[in-house]
C-alpha cells in the first residue's frame, strides 16, 4: 500500500509540475510572441528610418533627379513599398499603386492599406516639398512565428509528454528533487539566464546533476550574451561603412572615363579593407564585453608584452623624431594575451599619433594587479569629452580623421574584461592614459 500511495503521489506531483511548466511555457510564449511582434516593429521602424535618412542625404547631395532613381532603383530590386511625389502631390517614382490616405495619422509609424494588404509605413518631407514614402508588410512578423513559435509549441508537448513517461518511475524524494532542478530550467526558459540549480555542493547523483546543470547554463548565458553583442554591434555599427562602400560602387558604375571607374573601385576596395578591420574590432569588443575572452584566459607574462609593443612602434617613433621611453616592471597577470597585445598597442600608437617630441610607457605592479601608463605631450582630449573618447566610432579632441575611432573602444573593453578600468587624465601637456588589471 505505501509503495502504491507514493507511486501515486508521486504521478500526482509530476502530473502538476506538467500543467505548471505548460502553463508557464505558455505564458513565455505568449510573452516571446508580444515581444517579437513589438521588437521586429521596432527594427523595422529604425530599418525604414535609416533608408529615409540615406534618401534624404543622397537628396542634398546629388538633387532631386538623383533621389528619383534611387528610389527607382530601390523600388525594383528590394522586397518593401517605396515611393516619392512632388509637392502637388505626382507620383514620381516608385512600386505602389496611388498614394496611401493619411489625413487623421500623425504617428510615424503607420499601418495603413497598400495595394491590397496591411503595410507598415513612413513618410518623410523634403525641403523642396517632395515627400518620400517606404513600406514593409508582415512578412517578418509571419516567419517568426513559423520558425520560432510553432516549433516552440512542439517542445512544450515532448517536455509534457516525457514528463508523463517517467512519472511511474519517480519517488516521492526523486519528484520533489526533481521538482527543485526543472524550477531552475523553467527561469531559463522564461530569460533568466542568472537562474541555476540548488544542491551543487551536496554529493551523491543529484548533486553531481545539479553541478553539470549549473556548468551548462553558464556557458548558455556566456553564449547568448556574447551573441547579443556581436548582432547589436554589427547591425547598428556597420551600416555607415558600408553605406559609404556601396556609395564608391555606385560611382565607379556611373563614371565615364576608364580612369575615373579605376579611381573610384581603388576607393571601394580601401573602404572594404577597412570595413573588414572595423568588423574585426568590432568582435574584439563584443567578445571582452560579453565575457566570452574569459575562456582563452591563460597566465600572462605583462612584461614581455609591453616589450613586445615598444620593440613594435619604436621605429614608428624614431621616423617622426619622437623619444620613446619605457620603464617597466616584473608583472604577471592571468588575462587574455592577444587583446592586451592590442590594448598596449593601441595606447602607444596613440601617444606616438599625437606626440610631439616624447613619449612613454611605464609598467608597474602590485599585489591588487598591475597598471599600464602611456604618456604623451601631444594636444590631449578635453576633460568633457574623454568619457566620450572611449565609445565605439568617437573620434574627439585633436584626433585626426585617420582610423574608425576604435582603438580606445577596445583598450576600454580590454580594462573590463580584466575587471580594471581605462583612465585618461591630463599629462600637462598631452595625454596620459592609464589602463588597470586586476591581479590572478
Amino acid at each position: 500500500m505505501t509503495g502504491s500511495w507514493i507511486g501515486r503521489w508521486s504521478l500526482a506531483i509530476v502530473a502538476a509540475m506538467v500543467l505548471l511548466v505548460a502553463g508557464a511555457c505558455a505564458s513565455a510564449l505568449w510573452l516571446v510572441d508580444s515581444q517579437g511582434r513589438t521588437l521586429i516593429a521596432a527594427q523595422e521602424q529604425v530599418a525604414l528610418n535609416a533608408e529615409l535618412d540615406l534618401f534624404e542625404a543622397e537628396f542634398r547631395d546629388e538633387g532631386p533627379e538623383a533621389l528619383v532613381r534611387s528610389v527607382q532603383r530601390s523600388a525594383r530590386t528590394r522586397e518593401r513599398y517605396y515611393a516619392v511625389r512632388d509637392a502637388s502631390g505626382a507620383m514620381l517614382a516608385g512600386n505602389i499603386v496611388a498614394w496611401p490616405r493619411l489625413e487623421g495619422m500623425s504617428h510615424p509609424w503607420t499601418s495603413v492599406m497598400l495595394d491590397g494588404q496591411w503595410a507598415h509605413i513612413i513618410t518623410r518631407r523634403l525641403a523642396d516639398g517632395r515627400e518620400i514614402l517606404i513600406g514593409s508588410d508582415d512578412a517578418a512578423l509571419t516567419a517568426f512565428r513559423d520558425d520560432i513559435v510553432d516549433a516552440a509549441w512542439i517542445a512544450v508537448a515532448i517536455v509534457a509528454i516525457t514528463c508523463l513517461t517517467l512519472a511511474a518511475l519517480i519517488t516521492s524524494h526523486m519528484a520533489g528533487r526533481v521538482r527543485v532542478l526543472s524550477a531552475a530550467s523553467a527561469r531559463v526558459a522564461d530569460g533568466d539566464f542568472s537562474a541555476r540549480a540548488e544542491g551543487d555542493d551536496e554529493r551523491g547523483p543529484f548533486g553531481e546533476i545539479a553541478r553539470a546543470q549549473n556548468a551548462m547554463l553558464d556557458r548558455i548565458e556566456a553564449l547568448v550574451t556574447g551573441l547579443v553583442t556581436v548582432t547589436d554591434s554589427i547591425a547598428h555599427d556597420l551600416r555607415t561603412p558600408l553605406s559609404r562602400m556601396r556609395r564608391r560602387l555606385e560611382e565607379g558604375l556611373s563614371a565615364d572615363p576608364p580612369e575615373a571607374k579605376q579611381a573610384a573601385l581603388e576607393q571601394a576596395l580601401i573602404e572594404t579593407d577597412r570595413t573588414i578591420a572595423t568588423f574585426a574590432a568590432l568582435i574584439d569588443i563584443a567578445r571582452a564585453e560579453g565575457g566570452i575572452s574569459r575562456e582563452t584566459m591563460e597566465d600572462v607574462d605583462l612584461t614581455q608584452i609591453v616589450r613586445d609593443a615598444y620593440d613594435l612602434f619604436e621605429p614608428l617613433a624614431e621616423e617622426k623624431g619622437i623619444a620613446l621611453q619605457i620603464d617597466v616592471q616584473t608583472a604577471s597577470i592571468r588575462g587574455h594575451r592577444a587583446l592586451l597585445m592590442q590594448a598596449v598597442s593601441n595606447l602607444i600608437h596613440n601617444a606616438i599619433k599625437y606626440g610631439h617630441a616624447q613619449a612613454g610607457v611605464r609598467l608597474t605592479a602590485s599585489a591588487e594587479g598591475a597598471e599600464v601608463v602611456v604618456a604623451d605631450d601631444g594636444p590631449g582630449i578635453p576633460t568633457e569629452q574623454r568619457a566620450e573618447a572611449v565609445k565605439r566610432f568617437k573620434q574627439v579632441g585633436a584626433q585626426s580623421p585617420e582610423g574608425v575611432g576604435l582603438g580606445l573602444a577596445i583598450v576600454d573593453a580590454c580594462a573590463r574584461l580584466h575587471r580594471g578600468g581605462l583612465a585618461l587624465e591630463d599629462n600637462g601637456p598631452g595625454l596620459l592614459a592609464r589602463l588597470s588589471l586586476a591581479a590572478k
